[in-house]
């Protein structure tokens, strides 16, 4: 049991850690988007109305893989995304929502997005721009973003905000902080050219 308590410590320390990260690194406004790891049968996530940049231990909400309104009820309301994501794609172990400035503004009017970069080129491809109805806390995302991620580690809401994956939360905050570089580059690039 002291293991599997010190484990989850460990969790929401890295939790508040990536959290600061995000904020810090103007990928976020103040009260914008969720973190998540998934341990064993379990969800760690950031709760509901907390702000990243000053998160503690106390504002993780412990949860589990299968709906849980007892457990759920003080979670992000985007649980339902980080839980979809886990439950069908079981490789997943981190989840990261953020409302990057440049990414959602680079979203707004495209399909996908064909990076200009060679770094992100590399590291992530071709980013599909996912279009839905009600892009907050939605059911439609929650359902196709599955099948987006099968091919990548991120995918963007389009003018909400993208979700990053990965088996660490490193993992996911490296995507993330690469998609927002190369959409700024996008930017500089267009305004250049207009």
């Amino acid at each position: 049991m002291l293991n599997f308590e010190s484990e989850i410590e460990k969790l929401k320390s890295e939790i508040v850690k990536f959290g600061k990260l995000i904020y810090q690194s103007g990928l976020t406004d103040s009260h914008g988007g969720n973190i998540s790891v998934r341990f064993n049968d379990f969800i760690l996530i950031k709760a509901t109305g907390k702000m990243l940049c000053c998160l503690t231990k106390d504002d993780i909400v412990a949860t589990t893989l299968e709906p849980n309104p007892e457990l759920d009820k003080e979670a992000s309301m985007e649980l339902k995304v980080h839980r979809s994501i886990y439950n069908h794609l079981p490789e997943v172990k981190a989840v990261v929502h953020a409302h990057p400035p440049y990414t959602v503004a680079v979203s707004i009017n495209a399909e996908k997005l064909e990076f200009l970069d060679s770094e992100s080129k590399l590291i992530l491809g071709n980013v599909p721009v996912l279009k839905a109805k009600k892009v907050i806390a939605s059911d439609e995302v929650a359902e196709k973003i599955v099948e987006y991620l099968k091919t990548s580690k991120a995918v963007i809401i389009r003018s909400h905000g993208p979700f990053t994956v990965g088996k660490s939360l490193e993992e996911a905050f490296m995507y993330l902080s690469a998609l927002e570089n190369s959409c700024k580059i996008i930017s500089i690039v267009r305004a250049m050219e207009s």
